[in-house]
């Protein structure tokens, strides 16, 4: 059995055996994410250059005439075009009905159109809209048509028909409609405008009386031509629902009608547009709706139980305080089974849920650790976990934190804040549950002294867990201030790393140590230019959640060591700012040059552009903030990508591109000269570019400013493989081994 059957069977099969929780989660993630889902739906139809589906939910009659004050820009195909060029107010789909002033216009072309099993079919039937646009070229009104006598009216019909073929069955049921529309006391005269304000069934009764027109054909028209927001049923669009998991399989693609609870779950606006993506895709996927190349993969149930059921045999991990899942993604390359993983964060939740599909939606938990019993949940999936990790939250050890809290209060003290002592809660888990090893990583605050005390809060965690031998296994401690740049990655980041190894593994009296000495990176720094290579060039204000561009001209040795333009042809999450702020424009084209700060334009310049920097930033011995204002340099590392960056880019400027880092003066535009967009913030944090990044745009940068460079967590844990029990046999080599003989030269 091969072919569309074949796949709905198993996807319902697939879908009604996944556990209730599974199915549960998953459709709350979607539903919270639509917005998202219908865009990489969209991106994906037009990267593959097929033909735009009819019905723009943007050009109904009824949508037109309720917004003719005011622009609503309901067609995506549009929204995402204009993301790489500005097309204007044109509508990109090429529906010949996309200027219809009268529902009955799409009425008559599913009169004129050929029987379907799947009214998601029609938004590709073509030459019936054309034969109609033509129609009402020739004939003006449709009063005009009504009143053609037989033969007339089946000449008019075939004359307009592109194809010249229309079978006299069919104009014989459009005149049958255009008689039913005349007689009916809903409407004056042969017209569908006025047909509104009844209930859904009596266009359906209406509707239903007309030759030609099924029951799920009447609940399309609903939707299409009344601009209703109801779910018509249909097979195909029902198989993608079932694989996506927002239909019950219980509700076959047999079901008539409509599907009101997601009529009930969906804001109306989202109902004709996810519905019209959802038909785009199933009707170009021809019933195989899980592809290993398809972009909404991680957007099905159905792809993450197939990821759900595969072996996994390297060791367990546990990920405390996870973030949006940069060193879990890391040690997921490395070989590692990460098994449960927490964070108090939802944006960041829902984002590690859609980018680990391997992992079940309810050992990804959104909760605070001071108020669950951590320990309890994780035995019932890893009851003997190899190693524990995470990074507990570090605003109050960081530097930009601490001075924040200070200036609005002389009392606070960085050792009363909650937020210091959380990875109690770390240590509590290692002594209940006794990994072969532990990984934290934090800001570089923990190795200093606070305020004028001699206490170091690494000092208090190492005391902890070298204290943890006394009722049981210790541990062997150590910890190394790490930068970044020295695993690969083009950022100068200072991260402590603080490694612990249960003392019954140990064989050698500094292995920490060793280990931590060894970490593997690359053999040259890295920069700005190599860590963005390959993506699109922005300007100011374009980009957005989706885009279909992507990057031309060859990867850099960087992005192909690590694959992270592997796995999709769409580019996420590339959006920038627009400053609208005429100082800053003014700043970023002409007053910073790059490697310029703040600072250096107030004091190192001419002052020309002095006036613009309008806070404090010291003195010339005394500088303070001074990297409030900074522009970057293509040919280094990129400072510290910080969460702040949410609020705003000014430390982040990017220079452009064809005058800095590739000059070419016929390309070269100074709206380049903007801040970084958050997936160049990911690239420079080594996220691969198929990771997606939900939530609103200032939530993608904090997710990426507070998370573990994901190369940093694949070599941390690439180390640890050695010592720990390979139960990978070498994974983590070979997916290395097999991208080093992707590349073929160096930068």
């Amino acid at each position: 059995m091969s072919g569309p059957a074949a796949s709905c069977g198993s996807s319902f099969e697939q879908v009604r055996s996944a556990p209730e929780s599974e199915r549960t989660l998953h459709r709350q993630l979607l539903l919270d994410n639509i917005d998202f889902l219908i865009d990489t739906l969209t991106a994906e139809h037009i990267r593959r250059h097929q033909q735009p589906p009819a019905g723009c939910p943007r050009a109904t009659p009824e949508n037109i005439a309720r917004n003719q004050s005011k622009s609503v820009d309901g067609c995506r195909y549009h929204a995402i075009q204009r993301e790489s060029s500005d097309l204007g107010g044109e509508c990109p789909c090429g529906d010949p009905l996309i200027k219809s002033d009268d529902p009955l216009d799409t009425v008559a072309a599913v009169v004129l159109g050929k029987q379907t099993e799947s009214p998601a079919k029609r938004f590709f039937d073509q030459i019936p809209r054309k034969t109609v646009a033509n129609l009402r070229r020739d004939h003006e009104s449709w009063e005009n048509i009504e009143a053609l006598g037989r033969e007339d009216l089946h000449e008019a019909v075939r004359a307009a028909s592109p194809r010249k073929g229309v079978s006299a069955e069919r104009i014989d049921c459009l005149q049958s409609l255009l008689e039913a529309v005349s007689e009916t006391h809903y409407t004056e005269g042969t017209t569908l405008c006025d047909f509104s304000r009844v209930q859904y069934s009596t266009y359906i009764t209406f509707l239903r009386t007309i030759p030609g027109i099924e029951e799920q054909d009447a609940w399309w028209l609903l939707q299409v031509a009344f601009d209703k927001p109801v779910w018509p049923a249909d097979p195909q669009i029902d198989e993608l629902l079932v694989s996506l998991g927002l239909l019950d399989p219980a509700s076959s693609v047999e079901s008539t009608g409509r599907h009101t609870d997601l009529e009930e779950e969906l804001i109306d606006r989202h109902v004709p547009i996810l519905y019209r993506a959802l038909a785009t895709h199933a009707v170009n996927a021809d019933g195989d709706t899980c592809r290993e190349d398809c972009e909404i993969r991680k957007f099905l149930l159905t792809y993450r139980l197939k990821q759900q059921r595969k072996e996994r045999e390297g060791p367990a991990v546990v990920d405390l305080f996870a973030g949006a899942g940069g060193l879990s993604h890391g040690l997921s390359q490395a070989g590692y089974d990460v098994r449960w993983a927490i964070d108090i964060e939802p944006d960041a939740v829902a984002t590690y849920r859609l980018n680990h599909p391997e992992i079940p939606h309810q050992n990804v938990v959104c909760g605070d650790v001071r108020e669950i019993d951590m320990s309890a949940e994780i035995q019932e999936v890893a009851p003997d976990p190899d190693i524990i990790v995470g990074g507990p939250p570090c605003q109050s050890l960081s530097q930009a934190g601490y001075r924040s809290r200070r200036a609005k209060d002389d009392e606070y003290s960085v050792l009363d804040d909650d937020r210091t002592s959380l990875y109690t809660k770390y240590v509590e888990a290692v002594d209940e549950l006794r990994p072969k090893a532990i990984v934290m990583e934090n800001v570089e605050g923990m190795v200093n002294k606070v305020g004028d005390t001699d206490v170091r809060v690494i000092d208090w965690i190492i005391e902890d867990l070298e204290a943890l031998g006394e009722s049981g296994e210790g541990y062997q401690v150590g910890f190394r201030l790490q930068d970044m740049t020295e695993l690969g990655i083009p950022q100068k980041r200072e991260r402590v790393l603080l490694v612990g190894i249960r003392n019954d593994i140990v064989v050698s009296e500094n292995e920490v140590g060793d280990l931590l000495d060894n970490l593997s990176g690359a053999d040259c720094e890295r920069n700005i230019k190599q860590g963005l290579s390959g993506l699109p060039r922005l300007r100011r204000g374009e980009g957005g959640r989706v885009m279909t561009e992507t990057g031309r001209g060859p990867k850099s040795q960087y992005v192909k060591q690590n694959g992270l333009h592997e796995g999709t042809e769409l580019c996420f999450n590339h959006r920038a700012r627009e400053h609208p702020m005429e100082k800053d424009r003014i700043l970023f084209e002409e007053g910073l040059q790059p490697g310029d700060t703040g600072w250096d334009v107030k004091y190192d310049s001419d002052g020309e552009y002095a006036e613009y920097i309008e806070y404090d930033v010291g003195t010339a011995d005394n500088p303070r903030f001074r990297d409030k204002y900074r522009k970057l340099e293509w040919s280094k590392p990129s400072p510290t990508i910080v969460a702040h960056l949410a609020k705003d880019a000014n430390g982040f400027v990017l220079p452009d591109y064809y005058e800095h880092a590739c000059p070419d003066p016929e390309r070269d535009d100074p709206r380049r000269n903007r801040g970084i967009t958050p997936r160049e913030a990911a690239r420079l944090q080594s996220f691969p570019d198929d990771y997606i990044f939900l939530g609103s745009f200032t939530s993608w940068f904090r997710q990426i400013g507070n998370a573990v460079p994901p190369v940093a967590g694949e070599s941390i844990g690439s180390a640890l493989r050695v010592i720990l029990a390979d139960k990978c046999n070498n994974i983590a080599t070979q997916i290395k081994q097999e991208r080093d003989m992707k590349i073929s030269s160096d930068d």
